[in-house]
């Protein structure tokens, strides 16, 4: 069960600290403390991944998994619902159960893209393709693409309904760039969001941070939910409307 609610925002801008907390619903490759200074390289996930190998398989989910989403995810793409099938784009998808699980349990046709530029996360994350059940509509498809999500010039532009990023952009927030990385990447994933498409960032970073962040780029405008579970507290969607792709 899942609880929602709509928060009034006083905003006092606070210092941007780590706060990639691994709260999930099933373990998976956590990673190293040291390591969380170089989230946005690809050579950092691919040892994360590299260590799971060869062990039973897990999903991992950062912040929330698919059944404290599934409400949230599915009312959003229900309200877009108006041609013959959806398309939903996961960036850095690591091995979270998100897109498979939507892809499933989908009751109508929902085209899902799971993106991740760690070859190792996407070969382990298609090796359990066999493992799933059938889609609720058999019109539904399941793709694993690997790309670096500051460059989607391989998909075409205003193509995707939704845009899930739960977490990614918050370990590029860890760069020490001032920003930018995480700034080109939101950037190039508002470049793929149909007419009325939107993007929901799940993060545990709070309002007075990230909208005076997300805001400041003169980019979106944001409309914020405090997701709350029987077990787990203090988590935030964000549902983003972009105004226009130049950063």
């Amino acid at each position: 069960m899942f609880f929602l609610r709509t928060l009034r925002i006083f905003l006092t801008v606070r210092p941007r600290g780590i706060s990639l907390r691994s709260h999930r619903q099933r373990c998976g490759p956590p990673a190293p403390d040291h390591m969380f200074t170089d989230l946005q390289k690809q050579t950092t996930w691919d040892t994360i991944y590299q260590k799971s190998q060869g062990q039973p398989f897990q999903y991992f989910d950062w912040f929330l998994g698919y059944s404290s989403l599934k409400g949230l995810l599915l009312q959003l793409l229900r309200d877009m619902k108006s041609e013959a099938s959806l398309k939903l784009l996961d960036i850095g998808c690591g091995t979270s159960e998100l897109g498979p699980r939507l892809y499933c349990e989908c009751p109508f046709p929902l085209h899902v893209y799971c993106v991740d530029f760690s070859p190792i996360a996407l070969a382990i994350m298609r090796a359990q393709t066999s493992q799933l059940p059938q889609p609720v509509s058999s019109a539904s498809q399941l793709h694993f693409v690997q790309t670096d999500i500051r460059d989607l010039s391989g998909f075409q532009q205003q193509s995707f309904n939704l845009i899930l990023d739960k977490g990614t952009l918050d370990a590029l927030l860890q760069a020490n760039d001032g920003g930018e990385t995480a700034c080109c990447a939101l950037t190039e994933s508002l470049r793929m969001l149909s007419p009325g498409g939107l993007m929901l960032q799940v993060s545990d970073e709070d309002p007075d941070v990230r909208i005076v962040w997300l805001e400041s780029l003169r980019l979106v405008t944001v409309t914020v939910l405090q997701v709350d579970t029987e077990k787990n507290t203090g988590y935030f969607a964000y549902i983003i409307k972009p105004m226009s792709t130049q950063c």
